[in-house]
């Protein structure tokens, strides 16, 4: 405490996490030099895992607040916080790796025949259930690396990622009971992991037509899943909160948020509306971004209302128990939402003699605006089918489109709860009794459009979010 006014916080924290270990070090991990999976061994944290440790985790912390008079404070503040770990699935986990881990298909009809043993090779006779697997299923002899789709890639240096995060708030108590908060929020976010295929092929060159796998620059394997430390991300934000309590029971809070957040990737298990969390592995740049999770304004009113009747409340002093248990402690709550529209992707489904890789996305090329003109947009007509186009040039694959670039249709919704509470005879016993009705006035909010192109139903709007739905529940304590 420097001053009666001023507070200063000042800190460091140091952070250490182990890369992932198996007990019985069942891992392997993609070396590019050797071109092939390696298997963990027993040693060092690295020979246990096939990573190399991050020692390097210093995260200072700074902020202060300032009473600039007796009903205005000024706070700001600064961190580093560190992303040690963020399960992208399957994806990130060596663990899943071959020789510890592959896939087996068997393909078979009943017209092939009942089998007659347990050893007949599986795909050549009918197998019931009660059978059980064959003798061997599990051998990776009989699935070679060279037939596993999918193989999961951790570089030995990999580093942790990290995100900035900073704000300067002012809040100031306007009247009685009434708070303004003004903020500015920003965060940084960097070597955030991504996925990319550290085995996409090159581009054919025009009038060629050579196949994706023999493309590939590791001939001999198919998709290299990396975790790729090279995600970016960056939001701000213009935050705005009113906040007034009322002597009689009455309650507001607005929350109004005018942002951007922009990044080179959405997050994995998070994507929507045609994004990707699998990027273009030579171009990362192209790959920035309008985050998919993006909404520019952002409006909430919260309302909280406790009815004035009933026993403890301004009209029912000398209400009798039977009216009091009808008319008396009841509550009501609205929760009040616009925001922006969701924003989408545009893609399209790429010919054989286009693709690079199975995992990130290919998007089209943009000769002119995107969204048919105000006065012809409808759900039946949201996208310009003129002014996108598919590449018709193999060595460019990746059209002009960028990720997120348009959205859909605002969102207005409003939510209600009526609550009454029920004292029983003892203490602390009582019945709670709640009736929700979520979208009260059934708003039908759009999702967004088809937006892949030459879908039968591209630039067509389909979906809706929840219509009205209204429940009612009871809560006994005691």
């Amino acid at each position: 405490k420097v001053s009666p006014k001023l507070t200063l916080n000042l800190g460091v924290r140091y952070e250490f996490a182990t890369p992932q270990y198996e007990r019985d070090n069942r891992m392997s991990n993609f070396v590019p030099s050797q071109a092939t999976m390696v298997p963990v061994t027993d040693g060092d944290m690295f020979a246990r895992s096939g990573v190399h440790p991050d020692r390097n985790n210093w995260a200072p912390r700074v902020g202060f607040a300032y009473t600039l008079t007796p009903k205005t404070v000024v706070r700001s503040g600064y961190g580093i916080s560190y992303v040690h770990f963020n399960r992208l699935g399957a994806e990130n986990l060596l663990a899943e790796n071959y020789p510890y881990f592959f896939s087996v298909r068997i393909t078979q009809q009943p017209s092939m025949g009942l089998c007659t043993s347990g050893s007949q090779e599986p795909g050549t006779c009918f197998r019931v259930a009660t059978m059980g697997l064959p003798a061997g299923l599990a051998d990776p002899a009989r699935v070679p690396l060279a037939n596993q789709g999918w193989n999961y890639y951790i570089p030995s240096d990999i580093r942790t990622g990290y995100v900035q995060s900073w704000h300067f708030t002012i809040q100031r108590e306007i009247a009685r009971d009434l708070l303004l908060d003004l903020a500015y929020v920003g965060s940084r976010s960097v070597k955030l992991v991504i996925l990319g295929d550290a085995n996409q092929a090159r581009v054919n060159q025009p009038g060629e037509n050579t196949p994706l796998q023999q493309r590939r620059p590791y001939k001999g394997l198919q998709n290299i899943e990396q975790s790729i430390p090279a995600g970016t991300g960056a939001y701000h934000g213009l935050q705005a909160k009113l906040e007034r309590r009322f002597l009689s029971g009455f309650y507001l809070l607005n929350s109004f948020t005018w942002s951007k957040a922009i990044d080179n990737a959405a997050g994995h298990l998070e994507v929507s509306y045609n994004d990707n969390s699998r990027v273009n592995f030579y171009d990362l740049k192209s790959e920035k971004g309008i985050s998919n999770y993006n909404q520019p304004f952002n409006n909430t009113t919260t309302i909280l209302y406790d009815l004035p009747y009933g026993r403890g409340r301004a009209f029912g002093k000398n209400i009798p128990g039977v009216l009091d248990a009808v008319l008396g402690g009841w509550r009501l709550t609205g929760i009040n939402t616009m925001t922006s529209g969701q924003p989408f992707t545009l893609r399209y489904s790429a010919p054989s003699a286009f693709q690079v890789s199975g995992m990130p996305s290919y998007r089209p090329n943009l000769i002119g605006p995107i969204l048919t003109p105000e006065s012809e947009r409808s759900i039946d007509n949201y996208l310009s089918k003129t002014n996108v186009v598919a590449p018709t040039d193999s060595r460019y694959p990746f059209g002009s489109a960028s990720r997120n670039m348009t959205r859909g249709y605002a969102f207005y919704n409003l939510d209600m709860g009526l609550h009454k509470q029920f004292q029983l005879p003892g203490e602390d016993r009582r019945i709670e009794f709640r009736s929700e009705f979520f979208n009260l006035f059934n708003k039908t909010n759009f999702v967004t459009p088809d937006a892949t192109l030459g879908s039968a139903t591209y630039g067509l709007i389909r979906s809706t979010f929840p219509a009205r739905m209204i429940q009612f529940g009871v809560k006994i304590y005691f």
